[in-house]
């Protein structure tokens, strides 16, 4: 049967585009704007090095949408009502001068650049050391309008929690069906079960209890905190302010941060609107190109420098209007933006604005847009909400340009930009939330199979790189960097845990600020527990994005074939500034950039000669001895006669429980065959291996599974995610030896402890 309503609403959206394309956009703004404030002595500035020269830039790890200049004037884009109804998303825009960008613009404007998206609060809170048992839950505001059928659907195994454990769900039930026949506010049933037997209660909301949410914090909810800000519905309808913490996310420190590659050049004259046919330009628009000719009024800036800029001109957006923007919301301000260049990615839009010839000085300004992806996708209005107050110049003095390239200084023109999914990962992202996302065949060494950029072969690259610093459970010597940062590096690759995302990944953990704290002192660290808080799925997925950088940072200078390794080598030794085969040594003084580079040259060969191709050496057949499915997670419960922990749990217990967070890597504990992967009673989602003589394994408890029943899989291998489903009382890995049991028939054999076939 087909919904006439459904055509209804597909009719008037239609409609509603075609008119927004054509008329339905409001736009205020006022005739004149004071000149661009000194932001010098409130924005944090870093340097840049190009082939020697330096230059000053915004200091991205400090800089956030909360802390950037406010913008300078007011604005107002009104979308029509109906339309906004009709998407169940609100396109208009009110902003007034000295607000901040958190508070004008929304999560799905960076959807395609910073990928908010990808974000959980737990990670927000970890970067801005944000207290989530101390915010409350009206502060969440993307949560409070989610119906809890959405709820449920957004956070796995919440429906599995009894209504008791979730009070503020218990109170919303109170307060909106008071006395409804055989429904008991305190009852032990399941969120599910209650749902189930009463559906009117699926369509509420948490925003239906107003004030009484100021009782509740964000920590009231199971997993709220875990699970990725595109869990929820709507989520890009939300503000940047309207999620707790996001607001103060430094961009380099965003999924997709802020990156920092690209050209210098020298102010070297300063011209004024008195000018008119310049066409030697490196300013424009992504929809027109980055070389726009201005006509009149072409106040500008004349570069000097490396020879790719010499007497290239920058023309000033305030002056100059550029076609800008994509799909339906390009029509926005009349498809019209300032000129400018994207040296710091597609995020904002930077812009050379004030000129003044007599002083011989200009100022900068940032634009933003409104972007609408998904279904349907709308695109994004031309770059227009501006200005916001950015870096000043006078003549003689380096301003960095970022590369001359089609992207106009940005340095990927990718949908998701290489890189992206990796750094999502360590950040603790579940990375079937990621799009485009496909589990890597082996994680731990094999997960990085495959070829990057100039045809590096990064299992090989890792095998190189572990031949000189360990293995994974390294702990490198106590050292202090020249910024005063202390810490040790850790495992296979000898990342220090002074790094951003080393320790937002370890942060996430459990007694993960203790371990930080304790590498920040300089004590001494076991193996055990670099194992436990660093795994080699995360220490690889590090790897693998970092990795990547350093390919293109040296086929940038110049480097292919063998010498291409040795550079990505000194890279990684001594940094992105380090000297091209410079003698500068570490702590230890046996190595140089140099033969740090040429070693690990050596090395790449080595590896890849013996490794060969990853798919294929995958040891798909059973070995008989069994691998930890989730290494360096506690056992929570043992194998045989226990108390009883919860309504429904077995008094005997058939397996092991690790205590494994929400999300976590599942690995096949030996090769073999599934034979179930799907839902069973009170293991909730379960993947069944069947291996050789009788044995199977299972995985029980799971948020997600990614292999299907009849795939072969190898030992090792990632086969799902921990997870809250069916009967338990948290987030937790059940892994169950059988032995004995019928072939093919996944509920069969005899439970026998997992300890006799491993070593935990």
């Amino acid at each position: 049967m087909i919904s006439t309503g459904g055509i209804r609403r597909t009719t008037i959206l239609k409609s509603l585009i075609i008119g927004l394309a054509i008329v339905c956009i409001t736009l205020l703004f006022p005739a004149s704007v004071a000149a661009s404030p000194d932001v010098e002595g409130t924005l944090p500035i870093a340097s840049v090095e190009w082939d020697g020269q330096y230059a000053r830039i915004p200091d991205w790890s400090e800089i956030t949408l909360h802390s950037l200049p406010p913008i300078l004037k007011d604005g107002e884009f009104t979308a029509p009502s109906d339309l906004n109804e009709a998407l169940g998303y609100d396109l208009s825009r009110h902003w007034r001068a000295g607000q901040t960008a958190d508070s004008y613009l929304k999560l799905g404007d960076f959807q395609t650049s910073l990928y908010p998206q990808f974000f959980n609060l737990y990670t927000i809170a970890q970067l801005t050391r944000l207290d989530l048992k101390q915010v409350a839950l009206s502060n969440f505001k993307a949560a409070t309008q989610q119906t809890l059928d959405q709820l449920v659907t957004a956070i796995p195994g919440l429906d599995s929690y009894r209504l008791s454990q979730v009070p503020a769900i218990s109170a919303l039930f109170s307060q909106k069906f008071p006395g409804t026949p055989g429904f008991n506010p305190n009852s032990d049933s399941t969120i599910a079960e209650i749902l189930s037997a009463n559906p009117e209660f699926g369509r509420l909301s948490l925003g239906q209890l107003g004030q009484k949410l100021e009782q509740f914090s964000i920590a009231d909810i199971p997993n709220l905190q875990n699970v990725p800000l595109q869990n929820l519905a709507n989520w890009e309808n939300s503000l940047i302010s309207e999620v707790p913490g996001l607001g103060n996310v430094p961009l380099a420190q965003m999924p997709n941060p802020v990156q920092v590659t690209g050209m210098i050049g020298i102010v070297d004259v300063v011209y004024g609107t008195a000018e008119s046919d310049r066409r030697n330009t490196i300013s424009g628009s992504d929809r027109e190109g980055f070389q726009v000719a201005c006509k009149e009024s072409c106040a500008y800036i004349e570069l000097a420098g490396a020879p790719p800029l010499y007497g290239k001109q920058w023309i000033s957006g305030k002056y100059q209007k550029v076609k800008g923007g994509s799909g339906i919301l390009g029509a926005v301000n009349g498809g019209k933006e300032p000129t400018g260049r994207h040296p710091f990615g597609d995020a904002f839009k930077v812009s050379v604005w004030e000129v003044d010839e007599s002083t011989g000085t200009v100022s900068t300004a940032l634009h933003f847009r409104i972007c609408k992806h998904g279904l349907p996708d709308l695109g994004c209005t031309p770059y227009f909400l501006g200005p916001v107050p950015f870096l000043n110049y006078h003549e003689k003095q380096p301003i960095f340009t970022g590369l001359l390239d089609a992207q106009g200084g940005a340095s990927s023109g990718a949908s998701i930009p290489e890189g992206v999914i990796d750094r999502a990962r360590a950040m603790g992202i579940p990375a079937e939330a990621l799009p485009g996302y496909q589990e890597a065949a082996f994680d731990d060494g094999e997960g990085i199979c495959g070829i990057g950029a100039g045809n590096v072969d990064f299992k090989a690259l890792a095998g190189a790189f572990s031949s000189i610093e360990g293995n994974y459970g390294s702990a490198g010597s106590f050292v202090c960097d020249g910024d005063g940062n202390c810490g040790r590096g850790l495992g296979r690759y000898q990342y220090m845990s002074y790094r951003s995302d080393v320790r937002a990944l370890i942060g996430r953990q459990e007694s993960g600020a203790a371990f930080l704290a304790k590498a920040d002192s300089g004590a001494s660290i076991s193996e055990a527990e670099i194992t436990r808080f660093f795994p080699a799925s995360a220490q690889d997925s590090i790897f693998k994005a970092d990795q990547t950088r350093n390919i293109q940072q040296a086929q940038r200078e110049g480097f292919s074939g063998d010498r291409l390794i040795e550079r990505i080598g000194q890279i990684h030794f001594g940094g992105p500034y380090a000297p091209i085969d410079g003698n500068a040594t570490d702590g230890h003084g046996r190595l140089t950039l140099k033969t740090y580079g040429q070693e690990l040259a050596r090395n790449y060969k080595s590896a890849a000669k013996r490794n060969g191709d990853c798919v294929k050496s995958a040891n798909v057949k059973s070995s008989g001895r069994l691998i930890n499915p989730a290494q360096g997670y506690p056992i929570t419960s043992g194998f045989g006669a226990r108390e009883s922990p919860c309504a429904g749990c077995s008094s005997f217990h058939r397996g092991l429980d690790l205590g494994t967070p929400g999300g976590t890597s599942v690995r096949a504990a030996d090769g073999g065959k599934v034979i179930y992967a799907g839902w069973a009673e009170g293991y909730g989602n379960v993947v069944i291996v069947e291996h050789s003589n009788g044995m199977q394994t299972r995985y029980a408890h799971l948020s997600t599974m990614t292999t299907q029943v009849g795939s072969s899989v190898g030992q090792g291998q990632v086969i799902a995610r921990s997870g809250h489903t069916g009967v338990g009382t948290g987030s937790h890995l059940h892994f169950e030896v059988r032995t004995g049991a019928t072939p093919g028939q996944p509920f069969s054999g005899t439970a026998v402890d997992p300890r006799k076939y491993l070593k935990l």
